[in-house]
């Protein structure tokens, strides 16, 4: 994360900031000289680690910044039904940008699906539990189990999926511990605050984690989709940050810090 002395925030961005699902944890450094109002891009928790390096390329090609604000992907959707001031949705499933799509709050022809999520089982390093698949969840061994809330986090439904589909629902549900993202669920893993977790490749790489890929028959594709929003402060400012989305230097990256390619 790279933050600045001169770091600016628009002022009614200010005010979704202090909501407690979308903390705004990065913003691009400024310059001297007159600069245009910053990119606003409501963005998918489980995607920081990759936006902060990606809107530090961008801006150092451009010489546009931009201001992420991060939360779980139901909540960010909600603000923009709410008319929070983003210019960009960056989504970690597909359903929250087809719904606002059809409520006439993104535009449909900037949809851009430009990455697929991996689902990882992690352990909190310092129990030395060496799991070795989903199943070994339901060991008594194991007291805890950090997954991302479903209601509003994609990782969250794709982990209750697995849990589902693996036939040990039953056992590990008692033990289940809800972050409000999956950030949040990666950083209780990783603090040994609980023993273990279902969370996202990208969140385990970005704090530490080794993680062990899951079979993708176990939970639904986890699509990462953007769009525009339809009443969008910044139009072409956003519409070149999609273009920038789907360029091979930052597919190069998604491979790197834990996405796919959009088609698996």
């Amino acid at each position: 994360m790279v933050f600045d002395n001169c770091v600016r925030f628009p002022h009614a961005l200010n005010l979704y900031r202090a909501l407690p699902a979308a903390t705004l944890v990065f913003a691009a450094a400024c310059s001297t000289g007159p600069r245009d109002e910053p990119l606003t891009v409501a963005a998918a928790a489980s995607l920081a680690p990759i936006l902060n390096e990606l809107g530090e390329i961008y801006e150092e090609q451009t010489g546009e910044p931009v201001v992420f604000s991060y939360g779980s992907t139901g909540n960010l959707a909600q603000q923009i039904r709410n008319g929070a001031p983003f210019d960009v949705f960056v989504s970690a499933d597909a359903l929250r940008v087809d719904e606002l799509i059809a409520e006439a709050l993104l535009d449909e022809g900037t949809r851009l699906a430009f990455a697929r999520g991996i689902l990882v089982l992690v352990e909190a390093p310092q129990l030395g539990l060496s799991l070795q698949s989903v199943e070994d969840l339901a060991d008594p061994i194991v007291r805890d189990v950090a997954i991302a809330n479903p209601r509003h986090a994609p990782y969250g439904m794709a982990a209750a999926q697995t849990l589902l589909r693996t036939g040990v629902e039953v056992k590990v549900l008692p033990k289940l511990v809800y972050g409000e993202s999956v950030r949040q669920a990666g950083l209780m893993v990783q603090s040994g605050n609980v023993d273990a977790g279902l969370i996202a490749l990208s969140i385990a790489k970005s704090v530490g984690l080794d993680g062990l890929e899951l079979p993708q028959e176990l939970y639904d594709p986890i699509q990462h989709v953007a769009a525009v929003l339809s009443d969008a402060p910044r139009p072409e400012q956003a519409a070149r940050f999609l273009e920038f989305l789907s360029s091979p230097q930052a597919q190069a990256l998604y491979r790197r810090l834990g996405l796919e390619p959009p088609g698996g």
